[in-house]
């Protein structure tokens, strides 16, 4: 899902740059039938990602400013040079609100002809979306220029399904840290969006790669926790969510909020130090290896945490029945017990008890226990 949300952050950012290079404003009300007309040139320039990104980013500005009867370059300098949308259109002699809709529409009109097309996939199409819908206009345009009015803080807004709540919370994420490690925050959107960009990161950041790590951690602990005090995530489903944001190694928990996570890679220890830490990584070994037995995304495990109701739905799209989960589960979190024994996390009678536990309880209960 993080991976999604660098589309449209580097796409402004990439555009900017390159249109940036006009001499001069030109007069905001003449028509140049030429914006309307010309064909975006195709960019070669960075990786796929980033390449995507400029066409989409040079597509959306030039219908952008067809719309509004100005020239790209002068709709470009404008954003760039002003205080925020209000002043941009001052400048351009439009409205803020033509403004607005002109420009967010411009990019939400061309990612839904790119989702069309097969050029990007329905999760980051799904993330595109989400990060206009949930950053205020001058916001956004504080990112895209690096600013700290980027780090404001951003209520949670109310979305539909789970995905959309992953994908929200990968677009808080990086926004987060990209404010904990005074970078910009387009720069951290595309490192998450990275399987290996947090090594980008560091290099960026110029601190240590654990000094990185905390920061991803403690942003992602801070946007779940946010979904959760919203109502967007149960309290089973936030707190195994919050606790893997704790002691999960930053790289696989990125993966899972991704949705690119292999829940059948093998899942080392990831260590605590104290009991609660213990057996919220002992819940996550169980979650992740219950989603490998069963065959189904990382993330739809968790989100099956829920209610009754959204293990009901995992139950249909799996095709397992409620035993066999429920056998999955403990079969997992059993080895989550045996890494924290390995690991001398857990006393013998400790680990005893816990397992007399996960034969006596109810799913979700047995959750509960583990996390509460």
């Amino acid at each position: 899902m993080v991976g999604g949300a660098v589309v449209i952050a580097l796409v402004l950012i990439a555009g900017f740059t390159a249109l940036g290079g006009a001499d001069r404003l030109r007069t905001a009300n003449t028509v140049h039938a030429a914006t309307c007309d010309t064909q975006v040139p195709a960019s070669a320039q960075g990786t796929a990602a980033e390449t995507e990104a400029s066409q989409i980013l040079l597509a959306s500005l030039q219908a952008a400013a067809c719309a509004l009867r100005v020239s790209r370059e002068d709709l470009v300098l404008a954003l760039g040079r002003g205080n925020g949308i209000a002043d941009a259109a001052q400048t351009l002699g439009v409205t803020a609100v033509a403004l607005e809709e002109a420009v967010l529409g411009s990019i939400t009109t061309t990612v839904d002809a790119e989702e069309a097309a097969g050029k990007l996939t329905p999760t980051t199409a799904l993330a595109v979306r989400t990060l206009i819908d949930i950053v205020p206009p001058d916001q956004l345009l504080a990112a895209v220029r690096g600013e700290q009015g980027a780090c404001q803080t951003l209520p949670w807004k109310s979305v539909g399904d789970l995905k959309q709540i992953a994908a929200e919370i990968g677009v808080k994420t990086g926004l987060g840290a990209a404010c904990a490690l005074q970078v910009s925050p387009l720069e951290a959107v595309a490192a998450l969006a990275d399987p290996r960009g947090l090594d980008g990161l560091v290099t960026r950041a110029g601190v240590s790669q654990a000094a990185v790590e905390q920061a991803v951690r403690t942003a992602m602990e801070q946007a779940i926790n946010e979904a959760a005090a919203a109502g967007a995530l149960s309290g089973t489903e936030g707190t195994v969510l919050a606790a893997a944001a704790r002691v999960a190694p930053v790289d696989r928990l990125l993966a899972i909020v991704r949705g690119d996570d292999d829940p059948c890679e093998p899942f080392l220890w990831p260590g605590s130090t104290n009991r609660g830490e213990m057996l919220a990584a002992v819940a996550l070994v169980g979650v992740v290896d219950a989603a490998c037995q069963l065959g189904v995304p990382t993330f739809d495990m968790f989100a099956a945490l829920a209610s009754q109701a959204d293990l009901d739905r995992l139950i249909a799209s799996s095709g397992a029945s409620q035993e066999e989960l429920e056998a999955a589960l403990q079969s997992g979190l059993e080895k989550g017990l045996d890494q924290a024994q390995e690991a001398d996390a857990v006393s013998t009678i400790e680990a005893l008890l816990l397992r007399a536990v996960l034969s006596q309880v109810g799913i979700l209960d047995l959750l509960q226990n583990f996390i509460g």
